[in-house]
């Protein structure tokens, strides 16, 4: 079966303007390479400002990240000015202050998986809530892609920390108890797949390729890549220039790249099986209080 999935972001080129990626491979020390994604965004006199990325957020990631696609091109169908804003507003219904820096990670994860990785979201749990203090449970993130003949199925992991590796150590443990818990995955598939450009046949080959009860091997479909957001002050604030923050960065991801594997493969899990994805920032905490107040999140 050779298809293709629609990204669910019509803007990606205005995205990777502001989320820009620092292009660099990495290898495992058998000389596989790792796949990785590492990206930042636009600093001021030694510090982040995250206006543009926040104003992108709220102009249509956001709605995108929480509903399904269908639900937005069907309120976006409704030929009035006020339809992205009702949209947005019912979006951040979704949210609260207590679920805030869980869902901000989940919302990167979405947008780089989307604009980067061109992997729609085929499931939309945060929709799903009835409470917005309630988080979101099992993969931060679900997915899906062609290469080729092959699917994959992306069910990914986001965290936001203050320390890279000890979110490589949770994350570790988060991505083991996620694929042992696929079943549960699917059958939220099952009811709720949704992508850009879905229709009968192709959400009925799907499904038969990723039915865990049949005897389909998942192994080669199922990958599960992380998000990590860390707070690294030394990182923005110490470097004069572009070209040597890049650097700078760089160095500092090789060491961060070889943790996370190596937690990774600690679980009995291949490398081949995940992907790290990372972005810097001052501090996590700071970053969060900014979203809850840029999007006026209340509750």
């Amino acid at each position: 079966m050779t298809a293709y999935l629609e990204p669910q972001l019509k803007n990606s080129e205005a995205i990777k303007k502001i989320v820009k990626q620092l292009e660099i491979e990495f290898k495992h020390e058998d000389g596989r390479a790792l796949t990785t994604l590492l990206v930042y965004l636009p600093s001021e006199d030694g510090d982040y400002n995250h206006d543009q990325f926040f104003e992108l957020v709220k102009q249509g990631i956001l709605a995108n990240f929480v509903f399904s696609c269908t639900e937005v091109e069907k309120k976006l169908g409704i030929k009035c000015q006020e339809a992205h804003q009702e949209l947005f507003q019912k979006a951040l219904r979704k949210l609260s202050k207590h679920t805030a820096k869980g869902e901000l990670g989940e919302l990167i994860l979405f947008t780089l998986l989307d604009v980067y990785f061109g992997a729609p979201k085929i499931l939309s749990k945060v929709s799903m809530k009835t409470n917005p203090r309630m988080p979101v449970f099992g993969a931060d993130a679900v997915h899906g892609q062609f290469d080729g003949e092959q699917f994959r199925l992306y069910l990914g992991e986001s965290k936001l920390h203050k320390d890279f590796k000890s979110a490589a150590t949770a994350a570790a443990t988060s991505i083991e108890n996620a694929m042992t818990k696929y079943e549960d995955e699917f059958d939220l598939l099952d009811s709720y797949m949704d992508f850009p450009n879905i229709d009968g046949d192709l959400e009925k080959e799907l499904l038969s390729l990723l039915n865990p009860f049949s005897e389909n091997t998942l192994d080669d479909v199922v990958t599960s890549p992380c998000f990590i957001g860390f707070s690294e002050p030394g990182l923005i604030s110490d470097t004069s220039s572009l070209e040597g923050f890049l650097k700078s960065y760089g160095d500092l991801a090789s060491g961060y790249v070889s943790h996370f594997f190596s937690k990774i493969e600690a679980k009995g899990i291949s490398p081949d099986e995940t992907s790290i994805l990372m972005l810097p920032f001052s501090c996590v905490d700071e970053l969060v209080e900014e979203f809850i107040l840029y999007m006026g999140i209340k509750k």
